[in-house]
């Protein structure tokens, strides 16, 4: 029988410690386990630090340094090492000699030289040494005051700069070379790989303003050991490290943890797919069944601050800004209040941000842009019933037009981005998400009254508006994923999303009680799920 056990690498940390939790061996154990692997640690020095600042080092002497070595792998197999603060002379050598009888797989090297305050952390002496451990590793990841000094360079200004330091250091050391950006001016905070053959990749990602970075250092290491231990390529273990330390990064102030230059979140990611996992289904709990069947009489909307009444829906879009496209009436506010949590886990999606921002990595664009032109080819059948259903000639002809719409934007979709041979377009793969998407949209227009059928439309349409409208400082950039901002932020998707909603209203104001609340919740199961089709962009690393 086959072994389907997922494969855990087993990484060991040499590091110092951190009681606050939010650098050395602690952050490397939190980066490790983010990061898929196993962590096991040997300590080189007990640190009294905090978010603050180092109150004071004890060393224990290298003699129990070599038993913790020797404990590890006399017992344990190891697929990567990380290595991180040495501190002294003594302790270089003595894992210099470790690393070089034992030859370890995939050592990673953070040469804790030089602070981000731009303090000394090694003397000469211990510098000395320092080089030959360099020799004997796979990998080093300096930050950018490192590179210059073991480069003989001033420190770089710019990422040409820092690139062509990293790549004469890569050549003349026969090593690989990280070359980080954090320490660099600009929008751009990605990280690059400098191969000793002369070649390069780079691992794109935006800089956040906060000044919570305490441990990215130790952090970035260690995950990137875990990733290359786990049987990853170096550009694609990169590129996963610099997404989930972005990540961490975006999150870090809510932490809350210190007073000074506070922890990263290395455990967003992993909460964040725990959520995304947890079977809750809201059309099933009492709450929302409450919320479904509020009747609208007396009721009043409001999409501006002024205080409401008693009985008036505070209606708010994305990022907590007033809406673009308003309700047209009660039905419709109602429908938008049922989904303000879904609109809440929207904003809070790191691939939109970045994609708002031009910064969304290749592999993600690639895949939106799939699924768009997929979804786009199929939910025609979909968008003419209603068009057809429709009883009002006005309506009638708004939905023929979207549905022709679909296709027109389907075929320059591709054109714009991917360039597939229209025939190709039938052979894309739909992923989960995407397939439950269409599938909800064709049920509920195959088996309801053309209200209820609207209602599912009328959710996707209104959120990718109202989201497109929102998204905040959509800069002119040329990336990857530009297309797929143009389709949906030209004025006559936003215009026909406007005209669908006003519909819908129109259309509910006509039905039964049981039928509103029919596409009460068709409208909010439409929006889950456009809601976990954006989400798969986050999910699919």
């Amino acid at each position: 029988m086959a072994n389907t056990h997922e494969f855990v690498p087993r990484i060991l940390s040499i590091a110092g410690t951190d009681p606050s939790g939010g650098a050395g061996m602690q952050a490397d154990l939190k980066s490790i386990a983010a990061a898929g692997g196993y962590g096991m640690g040997v300590v080189t020095a007990l640190v009294a630090q905090n978010t603050q600042g180092v109150r004071s080092v004890h060393t224990p002497d290298t003699a129990f340094l070599k038993e913790q070595l020797a404990a590890v792998v006399d017992d344990v197999e190891i697929d990567a090492v990380k290595i991180g603060m040495l501190g002294s002379r003594e302790i270089v050598e003595v894992i210099t000699e470790w690393v070089r009888e034992n030859k370890p797989q995939n050592v990673v090297l953070d040469p804790v030289i030089i602070a981000t305050s731009g303090d000394r952390l090694l003397d000469d002496d211990a510098l000395s040494a320092l080089q030959e451990l360099i020799s004997q590793v796979d990998i080093i990841t300096p930050n950018v005051p490192e590179l210059a000094l073991l480069a003989g360079q001033s420190p770089a200004c710019d990422y040409e700069e820092l690139l062509a330091q990293a790549s004469a250091l890569a050549e003349e050391r026969h090593i690989t070379v990280i070359a980080k950006t954090g320490h660099l001016s600009g929008d751009e905070a990605g990280n690059a790989i400098a191969f000793p053959d002369g070649t390069s990749a780079f691992a794109s990602c935006p800089r956040i303003d906060t000044k919570n970075t305490h441990g990215t250092g130790c952090s970035l290491s260690s995950a990137l050991a875990t990733r290359i231990g786990a049987g990853n390529s170096l550009a694609d273990a990169l590129n996963w490290t610099t997404r989930w330390l972005n990540e961490s990064i975006r999150y870090a102030d809510e932490l809350n943890v210190g007073h000074g230059r506070g922890p990263i979140d290395h455990g967003h990611r992993a909460r964040r797919m725990e959520r995304a996992a947890m079977v809750r289904p809201p059309l099933l709990t009492g709450h929302f069944a409450e919320r479904v069947d509020l009747p609208e009489t007396n009721l009043s909307v409001s999409t501006s601050d002024s205080t409401p009444a008693v009985e008036e829906l505070q209606l708010k879009s994305f990022f907590g800004q007033e809406m673009s496209i308003p309700p047209a009436g009660p039905h419709t506010a109602k429908l938008w209040d049922l989904i303000s949590d879904v609109i809440e886990d929207i904003d809070e999606f790191p691939s939109l941000s970045a994609l708002g921002s031009g910064n969304l990595d290749n592999n993600s664009a690639r895949l939106l842009l799939t699924q768009e032109i997929w979804y786009l080819r199929n939910i025609f059948p979909a968008m003419s019933m209603l068009s057809i259903r429709a009883t009002e000639p006005q309506d009638q002809i708004l939905w023929s037009s979207i549905a022709q719409d679909c296709l027109v934007r389907c075929l320059d979709l591709n054109d714009e981005s991917l360039g597939l041979p229209h025939a190709d377009i039938e052979k894309i793969d739909p992923t989960g998400p995407s397939r439950a998407l269409l599938d909800a949209h064709l049920s509920a227009s195959a088996f309801n009254s053309y209200a209820v059928a609207a209602s599912t439309m009328v959710a996707e349409l209104w959120i990718v508006a109202e989201l497109m409208l929102k998204t905040p400082d959509r800069p002119e950039v040329v990336s990857s994923a530009e297309a797929w901002i143009d389709t949906y932020s030209d004025d006559a998707f936003l215009d026909s999303a406007q005209l669908a909603v006003v519909a819908l209203e129109r259309a509910l104001s006509e039905v039964s009680r049981a039928e509103q609340l029919k596409a009460r919740a068709v409208f909010r199961r439409a929006a889950e799920h456009e809601r976990d089709y954006f989400a798969q962009l986050d999910r699919s690393w």
